[in-house]
């Protein structure tokens, strides 16, 4: 690498040069210090977008000549980029290397870095991902940085990351994209404040869309409310209204693709899974966030899963959907397949599959182990499949105060059963039934059966082995087994 320039670091703050912007009216750097309270529209339009006089010249041309920092270096040095990395953003960008690195490039990744919080990782990734951010000038990020802090309530170390994901807010206008976008969210959907900061902060570009993109999504949910029935008490309001609300309910979803990512999700719940219209529909009313799902990886499994492996048929498992549409969001193998079992088997024979699924919102360790744990040593689980009001969805949704009052325990010694079950690596598997509801000799010509049976696969491997013949790891497994 060259020889840094004299004063170069790039991991520390500097003030910029008191050279002249274009206008020659202010020197760089003195309106910096303007806060939120201070932005006006008419001054961010003024800002000059992007840099005029960034080569190494005049007053520089000795530094350079003396070996000043080159771009991939300062991209190494500061931006932990490769060289791969930095080849990739001179093509998209040839200009930036001739930028003066000391006196352009580094106050721009000071200021977004460590002034606004955005971390040399998401910097990195945002340069990658569209190198025009580091060509906007200090004066233009300073005041969409402001102008992100007053209108979107966004706090300053947030800012920075919100310019990294979605880089274009820096040059877009807020007179033309970025004011009205905020205006429509706000005054038209009725989006709150902290709702606001948060569309900013996890999808950024919904503050880029045009108001005309973001109406067209909204009436694409008027259309599909308006044809529900208005019997059901979620569309009494109209079908405007009930868009408006959804959307300041999850306001995230102006992110998604009405054709690619919501119509397909939406006649998946109303054809494959027996809702209707209507009923995809009030499901969206009731959890919009399912329609950030995956539809292959998260919404046609855990169906299959339901219908199929639980057994529950289409019908009963869109019932279980309308009643508990989170449970299209977790893990089958971490979440879904584990509480059922753990269910069905301490509840035996009460608790059927459905009933197990619709507990799953529950925390498996948190909740559920401790309350089977305080049943049993109560001695309250031989007997509880005989009273109604022991039923597995009653015992899972009562409060705790209320449990503790079934169970006759001390809030005290089932906050205790909690804290075991969290730190117990074994919480959640399956044991024996040893309470009274299994038969004893049922149980022993159980275990025996397959003690039997892993002598018979112990014995074929071993007759393979001196056989010296030699099978594939497939043949392996079915003779074995």
């Amino acid at each position: 690498c060259a020889t840094p320039a004299r004063g170069f670091a790039p991991r520390a703050r500097r003030p910029p040069r008191p050279s002249t912007s274009r206008g020659g009216r202010f020197p760089r750097g003195t309106r910096a210090a303007r806060g939120p309270s201070a932005f006006v529209a008419g001054a961010f339009e003024a800002e000059d977008v992007f840099d005029a006089d960034v080569s190494v010249a005049g007053e520089d041309a000795r530094d350079a000549e003396a070996g000043a920092v080159s771009f991939a270096a300062f991209c190494a040095t500061a931006l932990e980029m490769t060289d791969a990395d930095v080849a990739k953003v001179l093509d998209r960008v040839p200009k930036l290397k001739g930028y003066d690195v000391d006196r352009v490039l580094a106050p721009k990744v000071d200021l977004l870095a460590l002034e606004l919080g955005a971390g040399a990782r998401a910097l990195r990734a945002a340069v990658k991902r569209d190198p025009r951010l580091l060509t906007v000038s200090l004066l233009r990020l300073r005041a969409t940085a402001r102008w992100v802090e007053a209108e979107c309530g966004v706090g300053q170390k947030s800012v920075g990351a919100v310019l990294c994901k979605q880089p274009s807010l820096a040059w877009l206008g807020v007179e033309t994209t970025l004011g009205p976008a905020v205006a429509f969210l706000r005054d038209e959907i009725g989006v709150p404040a902290e709702s606001l900061a948060a569309v900013a902060a996890k999808n950024p570009s919904i503050l880029a869309m045009s108001v005309s993109n973001l109406r067209e999504k909204r009436d694409f949910f008027v259309n599909v409310f308006a044809d529900a029935p208005e019997s059901s008490g979620a569309f009494s309001v109209g079908p405007l209204e009930t868009a408006n609300g959804v959307f300041r309910k999850n306001p995230q979803m102006f992110a998604l693709s009405v054709k690619n990512s919501i119509v397909p999700k939406l006649q998946f719940f109303a054809n494959e899974l027996g809702l209707g219209a209507s009923g995809a529909a009030l499901l969206v009313t009731k959890s919009p966030a399912i329609l950030h799902l995956s539809l292959e990886r998260n919404i046609k499994p855990t169906t299959t899963f339901l219908v199929t492996e639980l057994c529950l048929g289409r019908e009963r498992a869109a019932k279980l959907v309308m009643s508990r549409p989170t449970v299209l969001a977790y893990s089958i193998d971490q979440k879904l397949r584990p509480t059922v079992a753990y269910l069905t088997h301490s509840f035996f024979p009460t608790c059927d599959a459905y009933d197990a699924a619709m507990c799953t919102t529950y925390s498996l360790k948190g909740r559920i182990v401790p309350r089977v744990r305080a049943l049993k040593s109560k001695g309250l689980m031989a007997t509880a499949f005989k009273d109604p009001a022991f039923k597995v969805t009653y015992v899972m949704c009562a409060s705790d105060a209320r449990f503790c009052a079934m169970a006759e325990m001390e809030r005290e010694k089932y906050d205790e059963l909690v804290k075991q079950a969290k730190e117990d690596p074994d919480a959640g598997r399956i044991g024996w039934l040893t309470d009274g509801r299994r038969d004893e000799n049922e149980r022993n010509d159980e275990t025996s059966a397959r003690d039997k049976k892993k002598e018979s696969v112990a014995e074929a491997g071993a007759a393979l082995s001196a056989s010296k013949v030699s099978l594939t790891s497939e043949e392996w497994t079915l003779e074995a087994a």
